[in-house]
């Protein structure tokens, strides 16, 4: 049997859909893309990666989850606009900055056990193919997602 390989597109699509339990197994076991900010982008050239789109969604858990991975504080956005670290977004978010700004690592207690995904739809597979392609040149650019 082969052993399960956390993709990108894993871990987006749990943050996404809010799937916490899921994200909290998936960083156990694997957490190499945990800190990879080229995983959300708009069309103005800006990045940002799992943590800063939790703070910008406004998501406690997905934060406290990022955190007790051990995401890092401080990275932030990047690319043609004006960077911005989690802290910084999370401004009017109490809970979160709260989170952001102790020195302890949050704990999370996962209440389920959920399955691991099977199979990759065509929006997983161009979020991976985007992020082979940084791995394999530095270049970063958003792949055509299917509609």
């Amino acid at each position: 049997m082969q052993p399960f390989t956390v993709t990108r597109a894993h871990l987006k699509t749990a943050l996404d859909e809010q799937n916490w339990d899921l994200l909290d197994k998936l960083l156990e076991i694997d957490k190499t893309h945990l800190n990879d900010n080229a995983l959300y982008t708009d069309t103005w050239g800006e990045w940002w990666g799992l943590l800063v789109e939790a703070v910008r969604t406004d998501s406690v858990t997905g934060v406290t989850i990022l955190l007790h991975h051990g995401a890092e504080r401080d990275v932030g956005t990047w690319g043609d606009c004006i960077p911005q670290t989690p802290l910084e977004l999370a401004q009017d978010k109490p809970a979160i900055e709260s989170l952001l700004r102790s020195a302890a690592k949050p704990d999370y207690l996962r209440r389920t056990d959920p399955p691991l995904p099977t199979g990759c739809t065509p929006q997983e597979q161009a979020i991976n193919r985007q992020g082979e392609i940084r791995d394999q040149t530095g270049l970063v650019f958003q792949t055509n997602e299917p509609e």
